[in-house]
């Protein structure tokens, strides 16, 4: 039985009085999250649950620390703006990264510890400014260690891993809660990991749901997520589904190119392994619609991109390794949640 509204876009703004912290895993990328704002750490222990682990007397490689303040920009008076990117203004000192987004918040990147402090009176802003920082520093550390990201949602079939290249908005989300709706098991909803041994590993995170779909859902399971760019969406946390996750890495054995009609039919057509080759570059090498966090990985401004070309020839040996035992299809998916599904489990079975 679906609960209150007020339950289901649970908001968590009032202060702590003492610390907590808060620590992760994610591919021997150790990360520590804490401070006073305790309703803020939770969301990103949330949001990264699947790889939460016990806490270390070792120092972290990544440290948040969370401060609900008004952002102290004076501090950082002399500081001059290198670039800018739709969400904020980024500033370079030695050795530090400022970030100002809107004027409402900001973070302070220690490069060379890798502390970052978060300040900010808006409780949804630090804590999409912490999750994105933590998918930027993610991302660098699988990229260090041969490892790269596609934009897809992987599912785990009967024979090994399916990936489904969709648009952002295209539905990707939609497919992997119609895959826990059914006996199949997710490795990620927007973008398993592949290595150079052609495997897809898992990398689960919280769920895009549409209002309707979450009235049926676990309302203990649903948030409200605020967003800085784009209207705000509701998620299913990975508590929900834990059990539906693949944790062992799975060969690619299938690697669908899907593209959306209006219609209301599904079509899935076998193609080339070469017509797999822009999309991998689009989704995976370059990683269109990846998450990158410029803002933290660049320090020179847009000149610094020249030097991401050994990172850009890992993640291609990812794709070929992957793609090179796959069958690759071309799939249409139109208006029928249905048929889509009835058109892609074919590959899982």
């Amino acid at each position: 039985m679906a609960t209150s509204d007020a339950s289901v876009h649970r908001q968590r703004d009032r202060p702590s009085k003492s610390p907590t912290l808060r620590h992760f895993d994610v591919y021997g990328l150790t990360v520590r999250v804490g401070g006073e704002w305790a309703e803020v750490v939770e969301e990103l222990a949330l949001d990264f649950a699947w790889f939460g682990t016990a806490p270390t007397s070792a120092e972290p490689d990544v440290d948040i620390s969370v401060e609900r303040r008004e952002p102290d920009f004076g501090r950082y008076a002399s500081a001059r703006a290198t670039f800018v990117t739709p969400r904020n203004v980024v500033y370079q000192e030695p050795g530090r990264t400022i970030v100002d987004y809107f004027g409402r918040g900001l973070a302070v990147l220690d490069r060379a510890s890798g502390r970052l402090v978060l300040q900010g009176l808006e409780s949804h802003l630090v804590h999409e400014a912490g999750y994105l920082f933590l998918l930027s520093r993610i991302g660098e550390h699988l990229d260090a260690r041969g490892f790269a990201r596609l934009h897809a949602v992987g599912l785990a079939g009967a024979d090994g891993a399916v990936a489904v290249t969709l648009p952002s908005g295209g539905g990707k989300s939609t497919l992997a809660r119609r895959a826990l709706d059914d006996t199949v098991k997710l490795l990620s909803d927007d973008s398993p990991i592949l290595d150079r041994q052609g495997r897809v590993h898992p990398f689960p995170l919280r769920i895009g749901v549409n209002p309707t779909d979450a009235e049926s859902l676990p309302q203990e399971h649903v948030r409200r997520i605020e967003r800085m760019e784009f209207h705000p969406k509701l998620v299913l946390d990975v508590a929900a589904f834990a059990d539906r996750i693949e944790t062992q890495p799975q060969p690619l054995r299938h690697l669908v190119i899907a593209r959306r009609s209006l219609g209301c039919d599904a079509t899935l057509e076998p193609a080339p392994r070469r017509a797999a080759v822009m999309p991998l570059v689009r989704e995976s090498v370059v990683g269109v619609g990846l998450f990158q966090g410029m803002e933290f990985v660049l320090q020179h401004g847009w000149r610094d991109v020249a030097g991401k070309l050994g990172v850009a020839a890992g993640r291609a040996a990812c794709c070929s390794a992957a793609v090179r035992r796959a069958h690759v299809w071309i799939a249409t998916l139109g208006r029928d949640a249905d048929r889509n599904w009835d058109c892609l489990r074919r590959l899982l079975a």
